[in-house]
């Protein structure tokens, strides 16, 4: 036989081996898989691909590498200045047969650092057209010399990979339009959007990844955020105004189209982009919203990722925008008619209903993400002897220009409220005691000076409350700051006074109701419990042991009752960590281990000065050190460690064994024991261990 007819037959081998191939492969990454397989039995080949044109880019459809490679499946690069550029242009194979020698295109550099010598790049061509390229590589120079079976390897697969392409786009489309079905049925399914807005985030989140999800709405010269997705907190919150010139969404309605920036480290268009970047954030898309050929307001989405938004993510919003931009526009009149209605129109403030309201999603919100908000309750002194003698229509003028001072005195992210009669109420979103005082102190000022001006003897007694720490409830930190108000007045008038709870040190209120005590401890579990899946129950079980423990080794009624205070509370700083951490079922970043190491110390500030709990911060702050000294926060030693924290820490770490956490299920009480003895002298007290395991061992004798 001759050496021509043998290299035929060997070929058609090939081509029906490579049919093969396609035919079972159900998908475009299996066809590369198996083809660079076959190929490699005839040839080197360390590296294969098929990348597919689309505009200006090159994509990455599938990959096969036994090297480490510079892309990955999915990736896109620019096609200008590309060896597949080239291919679709001169529509011929090409072969480089040393990229130490010769480096035609930029993409050479990439692919000799990985090692790679030579490389053949072959067209796919589909109705007179280059559509993409199979990539062949290998890290030895001058390793191809017959290009026949890559030839006929191209042919057999082109037609395949091209249908598959269609077939996946079709898919891909039919997945888009029944998402945005979705979407715009959420949208449509309430007049008011902050009611589905959650559903409408979570359900967007599925089609285009993003960490912050925003509706801007143009009001003249100024921009309203009318709906903000919590997960990265920033100041624009919803009903912030911003100017509209020289922002994102003032260049989209200048321009009438979608703005992408791909990187705020590199390029920042607008001032706002500074207050993006300090966020973590680093790209944007920015989507107009129509009304009459008219852009009323965007939807912006960022991410803490830089070129997270491509012609794909545009793609998708312009077409969900263009579905519900009628929805948005009437879910924003409704909400223009609905905030009049929830104000006062005697004061200019906002009214007691919209208050109880705003009361309420201030705390579900906290519950939720964490963080402390604070409010002052305003009364008036000696408004009725002012009503008496003027009249009302005068006493009701008076209340008009106590709104207004008010507001003047504010800043812009607090809310001012009238509350009934001559009192008043100030919220105070995200903020702490100590940051809401100087408001407060202002606005008494400011009152106090103009009415003097008028010669007007009124002036006025605030009472400062904060959650969670002056109650969980909406009730209960009313009555807190209620209280404290009415102390101010009995004091003379003209101050303010912090809640009895207060943990500033300006409240030296003493606090000897035991049930008072009580009760503060049960609201901060509460606040705690709401936000947090695992500490359900947790605290309470930490507090059981901690009680068996204490019984073992003899501490006193009072030590006990300080210790079982710090057993309950001793999670409790992780109202300052973000909810997505605590509940992450996969393994903690850098950043995000970070913030759970710092939740002993966010207890103790968070229990500050509150009367009665004084002697629960050793514990709580030291509850992670180990025996050792390898813990945290202080690298506290064997006995330098405080009992009660040596206490703590076992049954803590006992009641986390036997209980079930995100990332792990619970193990037996037996095994549990176990682990206690092996870190005995570890991590633990041995001594305390000791005592702990013949206790338990004796009340809970059986596996569990």
């Amino acid at each position: 036989m001759s050496e021509l007819s043998r290299q035929s037959i060997e070929e058609l081998e090939f081509v029906n081996i490579i049919s093969k191939v396609v035919i079972s492969a159900p998908g475009i990454n299996q066809i590369c898989e198996g083809l660079a397989s076959e190929l490699s039995k005839r040839m080197p080949v360390e590296w294969a691909s098929i990348v597919i044109i689309k505009g200006e880019d090159l994509y990455f459809q599938s990959l096969s590498s036994k090297i480490e490679s510079v892309w990955k499946t999915g990736d896109v690069v620019p096609l200008k200045g590309t060896a597949t550029q080239y291919v679709a242009t001169t529509k011929n194979i090409l072969y480089e047969a040393d990229l130490l020698r010769q480096r035609r295109f930029w993409t050479g550099e990439y692919h000799l650092k990985q090692g790679i010598k030579s490389i053949i790049y072959a067209p796919l061509l589909a109705e007179d057209e280059v559509f993409g390229a199979l990539v062949i590589a290998s890290i030895q120079p001058d390793a191809y010399r017959d290009l026949s079976l890559l030839f006929h390897a191209t042919c057999q697969i082109t037609m395949p990979i091209k249908n598959a392409i269609l077939l996946d786009e079709i898919e891909k489309r039919k997945r888009l339009l029944e998402a945005i079905s979705d979407l715009t049925r959420i949208i449509l399914s309430d007049v008011s959007l902050d009611n589905v807005y959650l559903s409408f985030s979570d359900e967007l989140r599925k089609l285009v990844s993003f960490d912050r999800l925003s509706i801007a709405m143009i009001e003249g010269e100024n921009i309203r955020y009318f709906a903000v997705s919590e997960e990265i907190k920033t100041e624009r919150t919803p009903g912030t105004i911003y100017p509209l010139e020289d922002s994102n969404t003032g260049w989209v309605s200048k321009h009438k189209k979608t703005l992408i920036q791909e990187d705020f480290a590199r390029q920042r268009m607008f001032p706002i982009d500074e207050l993006k970047l300090k966020d973590g954030l680093r790209s944007s898309i920015h989507i107009p919203l129509f009304h009459k050929g008219e852009v009323f307001g965007t939807i912006n989405l960022s991410s803490l990722q830089p070129k997270t938004y491509g012609e794909w993510e545009k793609e998708i919003l312009e077409h969900l925008a263009g579905q519900i931009a009628g929805a948005i526009m009437n879910a924003h009149l409704y909400r223009k008619v609905e905030e009049e209605s929830r104000y006062d129109t005697l004061t200019g403030v906002f009214n007691r209903r919209h208050f109880n309201e705003r009361l309420h999603e201030e705390i579900k919100r906290r519950s939720r993400h964490g963080g402390v908000f604070s409010l002052a309750l305003c009364d008036l002194d000696f408004f009725k002897h002012y009503n008496d003698s003027y009249g009302h229509v005068a006493g009701d003028g008076l209340l008009g220009d106590i709104g207004k001072l008010l507001k003047e005195s504010v800043r812009a992210d607090d809310l001012n409220f009238r509350y009934g009669g001559d009192e008043f109420i100030i919220l105070f979103p995200d903020t702490k005691l100590e940051d809401a005082l100087p408001v407060v102190e202002r606005a008494r000022k400011n009152i106090e000076k103009q009415m003097k001006k008028r010669n007007i003897s009124l002036t006025a007694s605030f009472g400062l409350a904060s959650w969670p720490t002056d109650g969980a409830r909406s009730n209960e930190i009313l009555d807190a700051a209620d209280a404290a108000a009415f102390l101010a007045k009995q004091r003379g008038g003209n101050q303010c006074v912090f809640s009895k709870i207060s943990k500033l040190p300006q409240a030296e209120v003493e606090v000897k109701d035991e049930k008072t005590i009580v009760n503060i401890v049960s609201s901060l579990i509460g606040a705690l419990e709401a936000r947090d899946i695992y500490t359900h129950g947790h605290s309470r079980e930490v507090n059981k042991y901690v009680l068996i423990m204490g019984e073992a080794i003899g501490l006193s009624k009072d030590e006990s009752i300080h210790l079982s205070r710090a057993a309950l509370l001793h999670d409790i700083g992780n109202l300052e960590v973000s909810k997505l951490v605590l509940n992450k079922k996969g393994e903690l970043t850098e950043e995000e281990w970070k913030q759970v190491k710092e939740h002993p110390q966010k207890g103790i500030e968070i229990i500050g000065y509150i009367p009665g709990l004084h002697r629960c911060k050793p514990a709580i702050l030291h509850h992670h050190e180990r025996w050792d000294g390898t813990g945290y926060p202080s690298g506290l030693k064997g006995k330098e460690i405080p009992l009660e924290a040596r206490i703590l820490a076992i049954a803590d770490a006992f009641s986390a064994m036997v209980s079930g956490r995100p990332y792990r299920p619970a193990i037996s009480y037996q095994e549990a024991i176990s682990v206690l003895k092996k870190q005995a002298g570890k991590h633990f007290d041995p001594e305390l261990v000791e005592a702990f395991v013949v206790t338990i061992e004796k009340l809970l004798p059986s596996p569990h």
